[in-house]
């Protein structure tokens, strides 16, 4: 299984910040390859949804997840139900430093059913995942600027 642990220190505030990584909704708006979200059911402190993702050269793929949050600790933990994945985890810490900057720690392990699909994914994840993080950068500063 593939795994990446990254921190981010970036100049917003830590429930904002929060509130957009939370907007799956609004996710085929920025992420370049996230086609469409469908919302199965959501509460309080919990999503189920279906995210389309669409690749160039590759079909669209459903991504199933079950998206667990905590509005007072600021963290959000997504586990995979069903896709072209064998596995899938992610995991999104909030915590305040100042009033308006916010250290984020994003985690992601993963692992496709097949291998070649998996040896291709490891060889282009760190451009997908500077790519996510950067698309969650730029809505933060586009809506909180």
């Amino acid at each position: 299984m593939k795994s990446s642990n990254r921190e981010e220190i970036i100049e917003h505030n830590a429930k904002e910040l929060f509130d957009i990584v939370l907007d799956i909704e609004s996710y085929p708006y920025f992420i370049p390859w996230c086609s469409a979200m469908k919302v199965h059911s959501k509460s309080d402190s919990e999503i189920y949804a279906d995210m389309i993702v669409w690749y160039k050269y590759f079909m669209p793929q459903k991504f199933g997840s079950h998206v667990e949050f905590d509005k007072k600790k600021l963290n959000i933990r997504t586990t995979y139900i069903e896709g072209p994945l064998k596995d899938l985890k992610t995991s999104w810490i909030f915590k305040s430093i100042k009033k308006n900057q916010t250290l984020i720690t994003f985690n992601v392990e993963f692992e496709f059913k097949r291998f070649f699909h998996q040896k291709i994914a490891e060889a282009f994840f760190p451009l997908i995942e500077n790519k996510m993080i950067e698309s969650f950068k730029e809505r933060a500063d586009e809506i909180l600027n």
